[in-house]
């Protein structure tokens, strides 16, 4: 029989707070990039995190790798020279997370429209996370932009 995922948390109140310390990571990934703060969003990832734009259709086997991204410096490198430019305003639905002691996975849904026009796009972030003297980091983040046929 299936375990009531309602019944399993509330049985595991540390696996709970960790879900709850992943969450605001995940949304203070999204304030952090729709307030324009590159630097500061660089710093939520692990010295080795690993930073990843695939393209494809939504639950398609089929993405290509757009940019591969691996440690907090080059991520902060690649981040910073679009400061002060438009950016994206992440909007997060369906975040899901599984812990398992000191690390973690999890997906959630982003649409972003751009702070220029409006305009934006969406896709999938499939992560790992993992906790480093009580705090909780991106291991990974693979965002799938999705596209759809014309």
């Amino acid at each position: 029989m299936e375990s009531d995922p309602v019944t399993v948390i509330a049985e595991q109140p540390e696996a709970l707070a960790a879900k709850q310390a992943i969450t605001e990571l995940v949304y203070r990934y999204g304030q952090l990039v729709r307030y324009d703060r590159p630097e500061e969003t660089a710093e939520l990832y692990l010295p080795g995190g690993v930073f990843v734009v695939l393209r494809g259709p939504p639950d398609g086997p089929h993405t290509a790798v757009q940019s591969r991204v691996e440690g907090r410096q080059a991520i902060r490198d690649m981040l910073l020279p679009s400061k002060g430019k438009p950016h994206p305003v992440p909007l997060i639905h369906n975040l899901s997370i599984a812990v398992d002691g000191d690390s973690a996975t999890g997906t959630c849904v982003m649409q972003s429209p751009t702070s220029a026009d409006g305009k934006g796009f969406w896709g999938e972030y499939r992560d790992r996370y993992a906790r480093v003297d009580g705090r909780w980091y991106f291991a990974e983040r693979v965002f799938t932009m999705y596209e759809f046929a014309a």
